[in-house]
C-alpha cells in the first residue's frame, strides 16, 4: 500500500529569498538530521535559463524500536540510527517564465514535458496541475524538486516532490507532496508494512513543520546577512586584505555584505537572472 502525505506552507516573502533559502539552509538547528550535502551537478540551460542541480544529501533518521530489530547491524549507524543516502534533482525556472510570449511558452512546455517524464518515471505526479490564476504565478522565479532515499528502499522508498512558487501579495507558496512504501517482509507481512507507512508519514509531517522553521530562521539570516547563530563555527573568517589583520582569538567577526544573488533585481521593472 502507498501512503500519501501532502502539505502547503506560505512564506510571507516574494520568491527570490526562499528559492535562495532552499539552497543554503543546511546546516540549521532544525535539521540536525542532515549530516551533509553535496552538490554533483549544476549547469544553466542556455535556450531555457533554467538551473539545474543536483545534489546527493546523507540523513540520519531514528527507527522506534519496534523496528530496529527486523534491520541486520550492518545496515545500523549506531544506536537506533539510519543513515540514509538521499539524491535530489531540482530545476529552478527563470523569471517570466510564463509571461504569455510565444518563446517562454515554447521553452517553458518543453521543459515540463521533460520534468513531466521523470516524475511518471519515479511513479510520482505533478503537486498541482491546476492552472494558476495569480498573474505573479508565472513573472516570478519558481522551483521545483524531486527527491527519493536510495538504500534502505525495500524497508522504505520515500519519493518527495515539490515547488516553490510565487503566490498573492507578494508571499511565496511552498507545496510538498510525498509518496511513502514499503516492501518489507513477503505475503505475511503486510501488517508490518502497513505499520512501518504509517510511522513513516506521522515523521514525516513533523520534519516538514521542522523544516519549514529551518527555512523561515534562514531567510531571516539572509536578509540580515548573517551567519546561522548555532553553526557560525562552520564559517571561518575571511584572510585579511591589504590594511586589515587578524581578528583576535574568539573575537566574533564583522560580517561583511554577501555576494549578490543569482536572483538579481529589479532592473527596469523585470528580475534580472544572473548566471
Amino acid at each position: 500500500m502507498v501512503r500519501i502525505y501532502r502539505s502547503e506552507h506560505v512564506y510571507d516573502e516574494p520568491p527570490q529569498t526562499p528559492l535562495l533559502a532552499y539552497y543554503v539552509r543546511y546546516p540549521n538547528p532544525f535539521a540536525r538530521h542532515v549530516l551533509s550535502v553535496d552538490v554533483i551537478d549544476r549547469f544553466i540551460n542556455p535556450t531555457t535559463g533554467q538551473l539545474h542541480t543536483k545534489r546527493l544529501i546523507l540523513k540520519r533518521g531514528i527507527l522506534p524500536k519496534w523496528a530496529s530489530k527486523w534491520l541486520p547491524a550492518s545496515n545500523m549507524s549506531g544506536g537506533r540510527g539510519l543513515d540514509a543516502w538521499i539524491l535530489e534533482e531540482s530545476i529552478v525556472d527563470p523569471p517570466f517564465w510564463n509571461d504569455g510570449t510565444a518563446t517562454a511558452s515554447a521553452t517553458t512546455a518543453a521543459s515540463d514535458i521533460a520534468w513531466d517524464d521523470a516524475l511518471r518515471h519515479s511513479g510520482q505526479t505533478r503537486v498541482d496541475n491546476a492552472q494558476e490564476n495569480d498573474p505573479a504565478y508565472g513573472l516570478q522565479p519558481r522551483l521545483r524538486f524531486i527527491q527519493a532515499n536510495l538504500n534502505h528502499r525495500k524497508f522504505m522508498h520515500v519519493i518527495e516532490s515539490g515547488e516553490l512558487h510565487a503566490g498573492s501579495n507578494d508571499t511565496t507558496l511552498h507545496k510538498t507532496q510525498a509518496e511513502i512504501k514499503s516492501d518489507f517482509g513477503g505475503a505475511w507481512s503486510s501488517m508490518i508494512r502497513q505499520r512501518i507507512e504509517s510511522y513513516a508519514v506521522g515523521k514525516f509531517e513533523v520534519n516538514t513543520d521542522a523544516s519549514r522553521k529551518g527555512m523561515s530562521l534562514v531567510m531571516t539570516r539572509l536578509r540580515s546577512r548573517q551567519p546561522l547563530a548555532d553553526t557560525a563555527e562552520f564559517y571561518p573568517p575571511p584572510p585579511p586584505q591589504f590594511g586589515e589583520s587578524w581578528p583576535a582569538p574568539g573575537a566574533v567577526p564583522t560580517p561583511k555584505p554577501a555576494a549578490q544573488s543569482p536572483l538579481e533585481g529589479p532592473r527596469d521593472g523585470r528580475w534580472f537572472w544572473q548566471r
